[in-house]
């Protein structure tokens, strides 16, 4: 079976703010363009857990957004378990600007082997009950049934992003 490749780019990076956005690329190509959106411009989807932002230290003196982002990325590698508000078991891909999982994510069930890492079905969802998400075209988003990774290439990008960012 062939497998995608992975790649997790910065797609823009601010002074002004100290905002740092990145996406994930399949094969080269935007997951966000695959799913139909666009991750800068579409609020709905905009919150990417990887993204790094400067946070006013005197009104949130606990918030850490490295630990927060470490965290994420032990729950791709499958190292932690998957933590949503939804308490699904579904690792969230992309999520709304407001932070809520209830709002809007698009999300995927996480299936790692040996070899290889799978995001299964990949569809929307905003903790609504739904016969099959996946045969849903809900809010223009077009699903996704399943990409697979080579496990090394995969955690490879993890620990790339978090030599060179954290």
């Amino acid at each position: 079976m062939q497998t995608n490749q992975l790649e997790l780019r910065c797609i823009q990076q601010d002074a002004d703010t100290q905002r740092t956005d990145f996406n994930f690329y399949i094969d080269g190509i935007a997951l966000d363009k695959w799913l139909g959106f666009e991750k800068q411009t579409d609020l709905r989807f905009s919150d990417f857990d990887l993204d790094f932002f400067v946070v006013d230290k005197a009104r949130f003196p606990n918030y850490d957004r490295h630990k927060i982002i470490r965290s994420k990325i032990e729950q791709y590698l499958g190292n932690k378990p998957v933590y949503t508000q939804l308490d699904n078991n579904r690792l969230v891909l992309y999520r709304c600007h407001c932070g809520s999982d209830y709002c809007s994510v698009i999300a995927c069930d996480l299936e790692i082997t040996e070899d290889q890492v799978k995001w299964n079905n990949i569809a929307y969802e905003d903790g609504l009950d739904k016969e099959d998400a996946l045969e849903l075209d809900e809010h223009g988003i077009t699903p996704i049934e399943q990409l697979i990774f080579d496990r090394k290439q995969y955690q490879q990008v993890f620990n790339e992003y978090l030599e060179q960012y954290l």
